[in-house]
C-alpha cells in the first residue's frame, strides 16, 4: 500500500527558498569574514607614482636583460627557524660577478610587519650567500638587488619557503 505524500504547498515552496538562501548567505558571510581579517585590501602602495614610473622599470630592465648575466638563487634549511640564501650571478662567459653590494629583501605575501632585509656576503666561489632567520615560517618573496656605486642595480625576484 503506497502511503499519501505531504502536498507540496506554496508556503512550502517559499521556506524552502529561504532556508536555502539563508544558508548561501551565512557561509557567504563567514567566508566574507575571514577575508577581510587576513587581506588588508592594499595590493600596492603608492600605485600611482609606479605607475608614471612604469617605463623607467621597463628601461631598466631592458638594460638588465642586454648585459646576459644570469642569476641562480637557492634557499637550504637545515633546521626549522634557519636557513642559507646563496645566489651566484655570471657573465655571459660564465664568470662571476664579484665586488658587489648585494641585499635581499624578504616580504611575507600574505602579512605585513615582519619583512626583513639581509646582506650577502661573497665567498671564494663568487656566490653571495647570507644566514636568515625568519620571523616566521611559511613563504617568503625575496627581491635581491646588486649594486655598485655609479652603476644601475641588477633584480632579481624569487620566492622561497622557509621551515
Amino acid at each position: 500500500m503506497i502511503g499519501r505524500g505531504r502536498e507540496i504547498t506554496g508556503r512550502t515552496v517559499l521556506l524552502g527558498f529561504i532556508a536555502f538562501f539563508g544558508v548561501v548567505f551565512l557561509v557567504n558571510g563567514i567566508f566574507f569574514w575571514f577575508a577581510s581579517d587576513s587581506w588588508t585590501g592594499l595590493s600596492t602602495e603608492d600605485a600611482y607614482r609606479k605607475g608614471i614610473a612604469f617605463n623607467d622599470e621597463l628601461a631598466r630592465a631592458d638594460a638588465q636583460r642586454l648585459l646576459g648575466w644570469t642569476a641562480e638563487t637557492g634557499y637550504a634549511s637545515d633546521m626549522p627557524g634557519t636557513g642559507r640564501l646563496t645566489f651566484a650571478l655570471r657573465t655571459e662567459d660564465g664568470q662571476p660577478v664579484r665586488d658587489r653590494i648585494v641585499t635581499a629583501t624578504f616580504k611575507r605575501p600574505v602579512a605585513e610587519g615582519i619583512d626583513f632585509s639581509a646582506t650577502l656576503n661573497s665567498d671564494e666561489s663568487g656566490r653571495y650567500v647570507a644566514d636568515i632567520t625568519p620571523p616566521a615560517p611559511g613563504q617568503w618573496d625575496v627581491r635581491i638587488e646588486v649594486s655598485r656605486p655609479g652603476a644601475p642595480s641588477y633584480l632579481v625576484e624569487t620566492r622561497i619557503w622557509s621551515k
